[in-house]
C-alpha cells in the first residue's frame, strides 16, 4: 500500500500530466528526477484508480458512415471523424488516428510510418508513453523539398521521443535521378535493412495523397514529373501512397518513376496485414476512393465530409457518370 506521502506524488504528477498538460519531461524537470520514473508514477496513478482513462470517441464518430464505407469496399475497418462546420478536421482526424494507433501497441509491435499533414496530424495527438519495445519505421526515403514538420524523417523521430521508443531512419532520398542509382541504394546493408524491417512490419500508418494534393506535388516536383511533359500520367494518376502513384483502380500509373522511388513497392505495402489508411481533406477523396478499390488499405482514418465525397464518388462512377 502506497504511502501517505507517496500517494501525494502520485497526485501531484497525474495532475501536472493530464490537467496542466506538462509533458513527461516538463514534469521530470520541475521534480529534478527522469523522465522513466515520471512515467512510471503515471502508471500507477491508473493501476491505483488515481486516473480514470474513459474513450468517448464513439461521440465524435459517424458510426453511419463508417458501416457504408465497410459495406461498400470491403475493408476491415473505418474510423470517421464527425466534422461540423469550422471544425479543425485535421485535429479531429488525428486524434481518431492517434486513439487508434495507441489502441494497437501491442507487445514488440514493428509500425511502418509514411509522411505527409494527415499522418503530422496524428503524431502530434499521440500520447507520451513509455515503449522501448515498439519499433518505428519509415516506408520510404526522406524528402528534403518539403516542410520538415510533414517529412517520414521528423515523424519518426516526434513519435519515437513521445513513446521512448526505437526509430529506424532510412538515410536516402525518396526519388533519385535514375532506376540504376535507386538499384545502387537498394543494394547498401544500412537502407537494404530498413526496407525489409519496414516489409515485415505489423502496422502500417499511411498518408493519402490526391491529384489536388499539396504533398503530393511536392512529390511530383522532386521527380521532375511536370504535367506538359506527362498528361497521361496527370489524367490517371488519382492518388498516392508513400510515394507510389496509382489510377482509380490502385494501379501504378507511371513505372519509370517507381523505379526511381526508394521505398516499398504498393504491392510491398499491401503484404503488410494491417495498413492504416489516415486522410484528411475533401481534396483527398480520389485518392482514397482508388486505396480502396485497389485494396491498398486495410482500414481508413478519414474525416465525414470526405467518407461523404467518397461514397457519392463510388456511386456515380459505378452507375457511368463521370
Amino acid at each position: 500500500m502506497a504511502s501517505v506521502r507517496d500517494r501525494a506524488l502520485i497526485v501531484k504528477v497525474a495532475r501536472m500530466y493530464y490537467e496542466q498538460n506538462f509533458s513527461q519531461d516538463q514534469i521530470a524537470r520541475e521534480l529534478i528526477t527522469s523522465r522513466s520514473n515520471i512515467s512510471r508514477i503515471l502508471s500507477a496513478a491508473k493501476e491505483k484508480g488515481i486516473v480514470e482513462i474513459r474513450i468517448v470517441e464513439a461521440s465524435q464518430r459517424d458510426t453511419e458512415l463508417e458501416a457504408l464505407l465497410v459495406a461498400r469496399f470491403g475493408i476491415r475497418a473505418a474510423y470517421v471523424a464527425y466534422c461540423p462546420a469550422d471544425s479543425n478536421e485535421y485535429k479531429a482526424v488525428g486524434t481518431l488516428a492517434a486513439s487508434n494507433f495507441s489502441s494497437n501497441l501491442k507487445p514488440n509491435i514493428r509500425i511502418a510510418v509514411s509522411w505527409g499533414r494527415s499522418v503530422q496530424a496524428m503524431v502530434q495527438e499521440i500520447k507520451e508513453d513509455h515503449r522501448p519495445d515498439v519499433t518505428l519505421i519509415p516506408i520510404m526515403g526522406g524528402m528534403t523539398d518539403i516542410p520538415s514538420s510533414i517529412n517520414g524523417e521528423t515523424l519518426i523521430q516526434t513519435m519515437a521521443s513521445k513513446l521512448q521508443a526505437e526509430g529506424l531512419l532510412m538515410h536516402a532520398p525518396a526519388i533519385v535521378q535514375s532506376p540504376e542509382m535507386r538499384n545502387a541504394l537498394m543494394l547498401e546493408p544500412s537502407i537494404r535493412g530498413v526496407i525489409d524491417s519496414a516489409k515485415n512490419a505489423d502496422r502500417a500508418y499511411v498518408g493519402i495523397g490526391s491529384r489536388l494534393a499539396t504533398s503530393s506535388n511536392y512529390i511530383l516536383q522532386a521527380a521532375g514529373v511536370t504535367r506538359d511533359d506527362n498528361p497521361k500520367f496527370f489524367q490517371d494518376m488519382v492518388g498516392d501512397i508513400a510515394g507510389r502513384f496509382y489510377d482509380k483502380d490502385g494501379r501504378s500509373v507511371d513505372p519509370q518513376l517507381e523505379r526511381r522511388t526508394v521505398g516499398l513497392t504498393i504491392a510491398e505495402i499491401q503484404k503488410i496485414k494491417h495498413v492504416v489508411g489516415v486522410a484528411a481533406g475533401e481534396d483527398k477523396a480520389s485518392g482514397i476512393l482508388g486505396a480502396l478499390r485497389g485494396k491498398l488499405i486495410s482500414e481508413l482514418v478519414t474525416s465525414s465530409n470526405c467518407a461523404l465525397k467518397v461514397l457519392e464518388m463510388a456511386e456515380s462512377t459505378d452507375s457511368g457518370m463521370e
